[in-house]
């Protein structure tokens, strides 16, 4: 007797500009990770899953992704309606943007190259849509570790710890790597074209709750995201994480330039103590031993203060335009009266 579907159809974007960077193995992990969470709700699923690998045609062969998926998801083809699609030119959120645009389900998934699906992702990053006032679902992304690099951002950098699950329901944040929407309201409603590296999706759900419209996390959706690959990578991400820090403090806290030279020193105040201080309170959940401590904090001072000189060159020398403030959203118009 055939199981009755109890998930709904669904549409999962993951970009290919992540895995460009990152380790094979860690888009290898996130490759068989999919396609185990898959093979564990296609039953029960409506119609088999669409799965997009989006990828800029200038910057990657499309070998190369066959070649992984035929190597480590031999079965995603068989499971899912999987596309491996070209675009020109398009980025990390521009990718996410283009790919749910092309979804044909009423729910879409954005999932990133390099994160792995832990068991009961996909179904309970739906469960909340059971609420038609949800507009979107933010998961619960870990960093991946396996040596005193990455042990480090495990514990520094923006995603919390696997024991840390309700503090990061708390937070009132979305990551794109891990967060499933409403089709159509995304559609109306995308990523904003920013100068800013990585901070749009903050922005984005900066104007939805504006709006009036409703999200949530789950901690029961988790991915394991690959760490940053390595010195060279870590010193330019910590200088585009400056840049799009000022660009945020202008648009959200100040518009001075003494302002945003305020906020600078703040941020890295805060993050290298809280850094220092997880280093050594939370070390041993990460494994990370006691004489590789002080390294570590090293390396937490090298990132933020890197972070720091790109913030303050940032505020000293570019100017940007005021976001305009967010539309209301359209209220349901009352019932015609006799």
């Amino acid at each position: 007797m055939a199981r009755k579907a109890t998930l709904p159809a669904v549409t999962i974007v993951i970009e290919w500009e992540n895995a460009i960077d990152v380790e094979d193995k860690w888009t290898s992990a996130a490759m068989a990770a999919l396609e185990r969470e898959i093979a564990d709700v296609a039953p029960r699923m409506a119609a088999k899953p669409r799965i997009m690998y989006l990828y800029d045609r200038n910057a990657v062969d499309p070998a190369v992704i066959d070649k992984a998926l035929c190597a480590t998801a031999p079965r995603l083809r068989e499971l899912a309606d999987l596309e491996v699609i070209p675009t020109d030119g398009l980025t990390y959120y521009k990718l996410k943007n283009y790919g749910v645009g092309r979804s044909k389900t009423e729910l879409s998934v954005m999932l990133d190259s390099d994160a792995a699906p832990q068991p009961g992702w996909l179904e309970n990053l739906l469960k909340p849509f059971a609420d038609p006032n949800i507009m979107a679902v933010g998961g619960f992304t870990v960093l991946g570790y396996d040596d005193l690099l990455s042990k480090t951002f495990a514990l520094g950098w923006i995603f919390d710890l696997r024991e840390e699950r309700s503090k990061t329901v708390k937070r009132e944040k979305i990551h794109a790597n891990n967060c499933a929407v409403r089709t159509d309201f995304f559609r109306a409603n995308p990523f904003p074209d920013l100068p800013a590296f990585k901070k749009q999706c903050g922005f984005w759900l900066r104007d939805l709750t504006a709006k009036g419209y409703d999200y949530t996390r789950t901690a029961d959706a988790m991915t394991v995201h690959a760490p940053h690959p390595g010195y060279k990578f870590l010193a330019w991400r910590a200088w585009t994480m400056g840049l799009d820090r000022d660009y945020q403090a202008f648009q959200t806290a100040t518009r001075s330039r003494l302002g945003r030279l305020g906020f600078a020193f703040k941020f890295f105040g805060g993050k290298v103590g809280k850094g220092w201080w997880r280093i050594w309170t939370r070390g041993r959940n990460v494994d990370l031993p006691v004489w590789q401590r002080p390294a570590a904090m090293a390396i937490i001072l090298g990132f933020y203060g890197v972070g720091l000189a790109g913030e303050i060159g940032s505020a000293l020398t570019r100017s940007f335009e005021p976001l305009p403030a967010p539309a209301p959203a359209p209220q349901p118009r009352k019932p015609a009266t006799a």
